[in-house]
């Protein structure tokens, strides 16, 4: 289970899974406590396996003879003393006290986050501490693991930014390049800064940049991808997403406006006076012999062209990010308010293919064996690190670090020679250690399930688990990205993009009785992004629709809905007693209905900011308050209409930087209540299922 691979559209595999786990026990009666208990889709909270196990690696850098890569979700930077040639452990870690702990911090010890690192020729290391809004500065590499960076520049304060959000980092030890993605900005020290009072010398957010990301420099041209770019035309070859750009400054810092941009988002490290690249969308590698600075040096470009032989991360072009329909925020929007994530930065959970190729069917096999290639799967954190001995591929998406011993003539197919942290450069680590992308959670009928519309996986405990790092039961291709899910009498449906999977009476391990296409009755779905059933009442959500639908039961041929409601972007529901709530694809809105009745839906009278999922739950009526990183929780949803407060809140306050901790969270998305727990999942930026008890 850990290549990356795809059932065909509607169709479901089973795999059952040798787990052993201690179950939970009990009913949860009362609100939980803040803390979590234990944690799933992990190790267990705060801490990862070993020093060779990643959670999406986001950017790596060389001084010729060392190797650090940024473990952003683990939230530290590891480093190897000597360059890599096969299967190696790093020698020592930053940003933790040892190869275990993933807690992040404040302190000049610690990260939140980090999201790229620098080395530069007089030995300095530099760290986009993201999450924390500032950069690390070591004045040399550290020798000994959990040290201290010699100052941090903290953006917020020395640019007014009010949202300081560091992504990407370029110092040639001279002058210093960062950009403060949410907030659109481009910051240039002409000089490096010598402590963290030295404020940069410009402060620009150029026309065309919308949320600029990775810095790319061969020491006189620079090129800085964009999620979110506006630039009408760029040179190269069109990309579907026109928002994907590389704003290009040739032979100048980049200060003021581009003069021009390439098409698609890329970052990489120059080679032989040209450019080795991965796009955040797609599946190759790309090489330019001359650092595009034009139109005919940007369309001079080879790739590795493997398009198709290995299936990409299933669920949006994304945790390579793409802002397409379900994903937070508007693409192209203006920056988003604090603590709102960026408009497409992880997977884009559209169940879109990270490229345009066709997806093989799942096999035993590896990928590499069945199909003759790679697929080199950069997405939000894609790197190249060139050195002289090898090629390293820093794998935000596939959870890797792969490497080619030399350049070669022609790199069309052009596979690995080695990966960095496992023997085996197609296996995504994530998935065979049972790692869950954006889980939704359901109690069907005491079993817990997570849908995955990012893995195009669900997944499957007997019983719901009360350990640390309990693999499920049962892992299914879905066959089609399954963004929702509802249970109740027996009935289990999952339900995603333009399908409709439903179990009449759900056994783990069985599959779906049948999976409804295209059409639920008479009304036609295409995008379908929230579904609910209470036993009598059946509803879905269409965004792209704009609609609603209600019907009495399962929908069958034929059969029209009782109740359409007309809403802009309706998102995930959830339903209790013909009582059906509605969370907002986008946006804070949330609304209520009475389906029995005639009534529109009414708002619900909180604070949110982007939230994922509302929930009747045993314990009461809880949100997922995602991009406020909490969940709050009413005893009853009456409470919640009577605009009370609610009566427990968990995570931190509404605007406070998220934290992987056990009392915090990061994109909190879907909530559940089985036996004795209420179980937590994350989105796009984590992928913790947290456990809090009474």
């Amino acid at each position: 289970m850990g290549y990356i691979v795809q059932a065909p559209d509607g169709v479901f595999e089973v795999c059952p899974q040798s787990s052993s786990y201690v179950a939970s026990s009990g009913t949860m009666a009362n609100l939980p406590s803040r803390d979590a208990q234990f944690g799933l889709s992990g190790y267990g909270l705060g801490q990862t396996e070993s020093a060779i196990t990643l959670n999406h690696p986001a950017s790596g850098a060389s001084d010729g003879t060392r190797l650090a890569v940024a473990d952003r979700f683990n939230n530290r930077v590891l480093v190897f003393s000597t360059l890599p040639s096969g299967p190696s452990e790093p020698d020592l870690v930053l940003g933790q006290p040892d190869f275990i702990d993933t807690t992040p911090g404040d302190g000049l010890a610690d990260m939140n986050w980090p999201g790229a690192v620098e080395m530069t020729p007089d030995g300095k290391l530099l760290v986009a501490d993201t999450e924390n809004g500032r950069v690390l500065v070591y004045g040399s590499v550290p020798e000994t693991s959990g040290a201290s960076a010699d100052f941090a520049l903290d953006l917020a304060a020395l640019s007014g930014s009010r949202d300081a959000w560091p992504w990407g980092i370029w110092s040639d030890g001279q002058s210093l390049v960062v950009t403060d993605t949410r907030m659109g900005n481009i910051l240039v020290w002409d000089t490096f800064p010598e402590n963290g009072n030295q404020r940069p010398s410009s402060v620009s957010n150029p026309v065309g940049a919308g949320t600029p990301r990775n810095i790319t420099s061969d020491g006189s041209s620079f090129l800085i991808g964009d999620e979110n770019g506006s630039q009408q035309q760029c040179w190269g070859q069109e990309t579907q997403n026109r928002q994907r750009q590389s704003h290009v400054w040739v032979n100048r810092l980049p200060v003021g406006e581009p003069d021009g941009c390439v098409w698609d988002w890329y970052q990489g490290d120059t080679l032989e006076g040209g450019l080795l690249a991965l796009a955040a969308g797609g599946q190759d590698a790309h090489f330019w012999p001359s650092f595009p600075v034009d139109e005919q040096t940007a369309l001079n470009k080879s790739s590795t062209g493997s398009q198709g032989a290995q299936a990409p991360p299933p669920g949006g072009d994304p945790q390579g990010g793409q802002g397409q329909p379900g994903q937070p925020g508007e693409p192209g929007a203006e920056p988003p308010p604090p603590g709102q994530p960026d408009p497409g930065a992880q997977p884009a959970p559209d169940g879109q293919s990270n490229g345009e190729g066709p997806l093989p069917p799942s096999q035993g096999a590896s990928p590499s064996e069945s199909a003759g290639g790679h697929s080199y799967l950069g997405g939000d954190g894609g790197d190249v690190v060139v050195t002289d001995s090898a090629i390293f591929f820093i794998e935000y998406n596939g959870n890797r670090v792969t490497a080619w011993n030399e350049m070669p003539q022609d790199i069309l197919g052009k596979s690995p020679d080695f990966s960095v942290f496992d023997s085996d450069p197609e296996v995504s680590t994530l998935l065979r250690d049972g790692f869950i992308q954006n889980p939704v959670l359901v109690n069907a009928g005491g079993s817990l399930v997570a849908t995955s519309d990012y893995d195009r996986r669900m997944y499957v405990w007997n019983s719901a688990p009360g350990e640390n790092g309990a693999s499920a039961d049962y892992v299914y291709l879905t066959g089609f990205p399954a963004w929702d899910n509802s249970y109740a009498d027996g009935v289990l449906v999952i339900a995603g993009h333009d399908s409709v999977a439903v179990w009449n009476s759900f056994q783990p391990g069985n599959l779906p009785d049948e999976v409804l296409k295209g059409t639920l009755g008479t009304f036609a779905v295409n995008d379908i992004r929230g579904v609910a059933f209470d036993g009598t009442y059946f509803a879905v959500s269409d965004p792209q629709s704009e609609v609603v639908a209600v019907f009495e039961g399962i929908p069958t041929a034929g059969q029209e809905p009782f109740r359409t409601y007309s809403l802009r972007g309706p998102g995930r529901l959830d339903m209790n007693d013909g009582i059906l709530a509605i969370a907002p694809k986008e946006g804070s809105e949330i609304l209520v209905v009475d389906v029995t009745g005639e009534n529109a839906p009414t708002l619900l009278p909180v604070r949110t900011n982007l939230p994922t999922q509302v929930r009747f739950l045993p314990i009461g009526f809880g949100i997922a308050d995602t991009s406020f990183h909490r969940v709050q929780l009413w005893k009853s949803l009456a409470d919640a209409q009577a605009g009370l407060p609610p009566d427990t809140i968990l995570g931190g306050e509404a605007g406070e930087r998220p934290q992987t901790t056990d009392d915090r969270f990061y994109f909190p998305a879907s909530l559940e209540v089985v036996a004795g727990h209420l179980y937590v999942g994350e989105f796009k930026f984590s992928n913790r299922i947290l456990a809090f008890s009474e």
